[in-house]
Formats: C-alpha cells, sequence, structure tokens
C-alpha cells in the first residue's frame, strides 16, 4: 500500500516525455512535471525494474546524508495511456511496461558528464565525502572510464545509485560491514579504506515509508523491517 502522501499531484505527475537519454544503460528520460518542473526518470520497466529504483532512492538519501553533492529525488506518477512522444519502440515498450509510480531524479541543467581527471582535481575533502558514502553503499559503478559523476556551473553532481548493493547487502545473512571501496572504484588508490565516522541522524522509517508499495514488494519485505536493516547496517558500518 502506497504512503498517504503520495497522491497525484501536478508536481508529481509527468506531462511529456522531453528525449531519452539513450547513453544511459538503464534509458532513462528527460521528462516535464505538470508543474513545469524537469526531472531524470527512471523507470520501473527498465532491467533492475522496481527494486532498482528502490535502491537509489534510498542509497541517494544516505549519500546526501554524508554530504555528497546529489540531485533531489522522489518517486512520479506515469499514467497508464501515457501517450508515445519519443524514443524508439524499444522504449516505448518498457514505457507500457512503467505505468505507476517511477523515480525522478531532479534534472541538473547545463550539466555534461565528469572525466575521471575532472573528478580526481575536484576539492578533496568532497571526493572524500563521495568515497565514504559509496563505500558503505558498495557503488560498483563508479569506475575510471564512467565515475558517473556530472559537471555544471563548476560544481561536481554525483549519480547513478542503481547499481549499489546497498539493501541486498543489508537485509542478507549477517555478514561484517565493508570497509573499503569496490575493486575499480575510481577512487580506491587514494582512498582504499575511506575514514569512517558516524553517520548524519536518518530517519529509516521516515525514508522507507515516502516509497510506493510496489517498491517495497519488490524488496521481498516490509517496511518496518527493511527500515531495521537499514539502521543495523549502518550502524555496523560506522562502529
Amino acid at each position: 500500500m502506497d504512503p498517504p502522501f503520495l497522491r497525484r499531484r501536478p508536481e508529481t505527475e509527468v506531462a511529456r516525455v522531453i528525449r531519452v537519454i539513450t547513453e544511459a544503460s538503464t534509458t532513462p528520460a528527460e521528462v516535464e512535471a505538470r508543474d513545469g518542473r524537469r526531472w531524470v526518470l527512471k523507470f520501473s520497466g527498465a532491467g533492475p525494474g522496481p527494486y532498482g529504483l528502490l535502491i537509489e532512492y534510498v542509497a541517494l538519501a544516505i549519500a546526501r546524508a554524508f554530504g555528497t553533492p546529489v540531485p533531489e529525488a522522489r518517486p512520479l506518477w506515469l499514467a497508464e495511456d501515457f501517450p508515445w512522444m519519443a524514443g524508439t519502440d524499444e522504449f516505448d515498450s518498457m514505457l507500457r511496461r512503467s505505468p505507476g509510480w517511477n523515480l525522478g531524479i531532479a534534472l541538473v541543467p547545463d550539466a555534461r558528464p565528469a572525466t575521471a581527471a575532472e573528478a580526481l582535481a575536484a576539492d578533496p575533502a568532497m571526493l572524500e565525502t563521495i568515497a565514504r558514502s559509496d563505500c558503505l553503499l558498495a557503488n560498483v559503478d563508479r569506475m575510471p572510464p564512467n565515475p558517473n559523476l556530472i559537471l555544471a556551473d563548476g560544481r561536481l553532481w554525483s549519480i547513478d545509485y542503481d547499481a549499489c548493493l546497498y539493501l541486498s547487502r543489508a537485509l542478507g545473512p549477517a555478514r561484517p560491514a565493508e570497509i573499503a571501496l569496490p575493486v575499480g572504484h575510481f577512487l580506491r588508490a587514494r582512498w582504499p579504506e575511506p575514514r569512517r565516522a558516524p553517520v548524519p541522524p536518518l530517519d529509516f522509517d521516515m525514508l522507507v515509508g515516502a516509497v510506493p508499495g510496489a517498491w517495497i514488494a519488490a524488496a521481498g519485505n516490509d517496511r518496518a523491517r527493511i527500515a531495521e536493516a537499514l539502521r543495523a547496517y549502518v550502524a555496523a558500518w560506522a562502529a
């Protein structure tokens, strides 16, 4: 069941698809909500499915708590009879598989992909913040060829958290929390074991309570179990 405040309002409904982002592996799209705001929409009908949307939503919130520069994220509603507007037949088929709540990532205007060299020239304190959150999240998707960082007006933003193994680790059999960045991570040579510290307070009950029921069902658990597993995993990592 969806939480009461998840309602189909102008700011939560997709009005139109502006363009398909074909360079991304899950083929998201730039969309406009009915209130005129633009988002990058990740679809429940793409490869990772609604479970991937849950992972990314939770991971973004945790990264933000660390101080990592990440865009805002929120569920966006896609109507079942949403008309074809852009893309290929394959994209339209994915869109047809995605009615209901999908994940919107706030569009960063005029952003472009950052190279690893550009990223490594950024503020070391900010890079360490990214390294720390990626360590906790077991983020395997930040390699030198594509560090999944974007630049806009000289500011670095961290994006694409759907490949984090965080939730499966938290919900899986008990095992020690990782203290090293994944092999191949573009920051591993600089911070092989990022400094651990208490994570700023996060209300996991509120965080998990804000996501659509279909995303929770895809995890094979209920909200209370997911929130408790997240709390325990973060506490173990920060100890």
